[in-house]
């Protein structure tokens, strides 16, 4: 077991099962069954890939919504009477769906990024070609055409609207974030893939202390990123994020480990 896999069972936050992120997910997972790229998201276990799921489901809520917008539009005799004026018709449309999750990329919004970005400008600028073939085919015969957004925007969706997520350090390579909710911080990978999760707050830590979190795991994330352990450790248990008891113990298991390791080679 590593360092990472016992930080997860040591932590004295369980509450993903009843949380809103997984609630969300277990009643609107069904509508994942209809897409075979996407299928494997209907069965997730874990929760990195619950809230991906929920990236794509929200995506597919977005769409729904805007092309609902877009028919009230057209029903609408005001906005008919005025929809040869393009500035009009859009803007009506961008107050009807004010409200829903996106993500920025290349400085445009993203309401539907499971689809490509020329497909993607439709539901944020273009919505008049959901009136226009061949585009009004998307409303229902879309299936072939959804990619997958975590490997074209990767890093936009978990800096987005989307999630929960909140930024703290990002390259080419990597991007680190942290929930508050779950107290843990994802070390997410160019792909849109989990390298590591990082669970804070073991059950030793009797009073933990939930101030200014942001810069506490920093150190932590600059440790991460060096490939530093014994830094990453000792952030730990400086910043108060794992107690030192824990931290004590997973030292020791580690130089056991590696000692094991040491003697096969021998």
């Amino acid at each position: 077991m590593n360092i990472f896999e016992d930080l997860q069972l040591n932590q004295k936050f369980q509450g993903f099962l009843e949380s809103e992120e997984n609630l969300f997910y277990l009643k609107n997972r069904i509508i994942l069954e209809r897409f075979p790229m996407y299928k494997h998201l209907a069965q997730a276990t874990s929760d990195f890939d619950i809230i991906r799921a929920n990236i794509i489901i929200r995506s597919l809520q977005n769409k729904k919504a805007i092309e609902a917008a877009v028919r009230f539009a057209v029903s609408n005799n005001d906005v008919i009477k005025r929809e040869k004026d393009m500035a009009f018709f859009r803007t009506f449309i961008r107050e009807k769906i004010i409200d829903l999750p996106f993500a920025t990329d290349q400085k445009k919004r993203l309401y539907v990024p499971l689809f490509n970005r020329v497909i993607n400008s439709i539901y944020s600028e273009e919505f008049e070609k959901l009136l226009l073939s061949p585009y009004d085919k998307l409303v229902d015969e879309f299936e072939t055409l959804v990619v997958d957004p975590f490997e074209i925007y990767n890093f936009s969706l978990f800096d987005s609207l989307f999630t929960q997520f909140v930024k703290v350090y990002s390259d080419d390579d990597i991007m680190a974030v942290f929930h508050y909710d779950f107290q843990a911080i994802y070390f997410i990978d160019k792909q849109g893939r989990l390298d590591n999760k990082l669970a804070l707050f073991d059950r030793g830590l009797r009073h933990p202390d939930f101030h200014h979190l942001l810069e506490r795991v920093r150190p932590v994330i600059a440790a991460y990123i060096a490939h530093d352990k014994e830094a990453m450790l000792t952030a730990l248990a400086e910043k108060k994020l794992i107690s030192e008891k824990l931290i004590s113990r997973l030292r020791s298991k580690d130089y056991q480990f590696r000692m094991s390791l040491i003697r096969k080679i021998k």
